[in-house]
This record gives structure tokens, sequence and C-alpha cells, in this order.
């Protein structure tokens, strides 16, 4: 029984250890200090996810950690910038609005040159 209880314990060891922590840093500023032509589809942030030195499980909080900066935005979001400090990688970030992450850039569509007839 004792056998049992000590297995229980190491497991539940075992998985927080393998979930690590991801979270949402910096989201923007306090809603009082914001501009009245404030858009959040522009909302700026940090995220940050603990390293391993396994990577399967750096791998696997990569993913948690942008899970939750697409969950932060409802959508879509463009990285600006990553830095790793030895304990956590930290992403910058920036939800795109919902009319530019669901439909194609306008520079990336093929402009037709005007005709000369």
């Amino acid at each position: 029984m004792k056998n049992i209880t000590i297995m229980w314990v190491a497991a539940a060891v075992a998985a927080g250890l393998l979930a690590g922590c991801s979270s949402i840093d910096k989201p923007v500023g306090d809603a009082t200090y914001r501009p009245a032509n404030f858009d959040p589809s522009f909302t700026q942030g940090e995220a940050s996810y603990t390293t391993s030195v396994f990577s399967i499980l750096e791998r696997q909080r990569r993913a948690d950690t942008y899970k939750k900066i697409f969950d932060f935005c409802s959508g879509k979001f463009q990285t600006l910038g990553e830095s790793n400090d030895g304990e956590k990688v930290h992403i910058r970030f920036a939800c795109l609005p919902k009319n530019i992450a669901q439909t194609q850039s306008p520079y990336s569509i093929q402009q037709k040159s005007p005709s000369l007839y």
C-alpha cells in the first residue's frame, strides 16, 4: 500500500515537471490609461515558457505558449522577437486584426500592370 502511495506522489511530481510553465507576461497596460481610439486588434505583449534540457518538453512548452497567445489574441498573431535568458524563452508578439488575419495581405496580391492598348 505504501508503494502505491509513493508511486502516485512520484507520478504527480513528474506530471508537474513535464507540464512546465508558459504564460502571457506583459499584455498592454491598464485600460484606464489607453487612448480613446485604442484598437485591441493591435495589442502587443510578451509570453514566456521555461526552457528544458529535453527538446521534446521544450517543443511542447513552445506549442502551449503559442496556443495561449492565439487564445489571448482571439486569433492570429505575429511574433516580433524572441530572447532566451537561460531560464525562460520570451516571445514578443502583436495580435493581428481579424480582417487582415483572415484575408490575404494586400502586399501579397499580384498587381496587374496597366494595359497600353
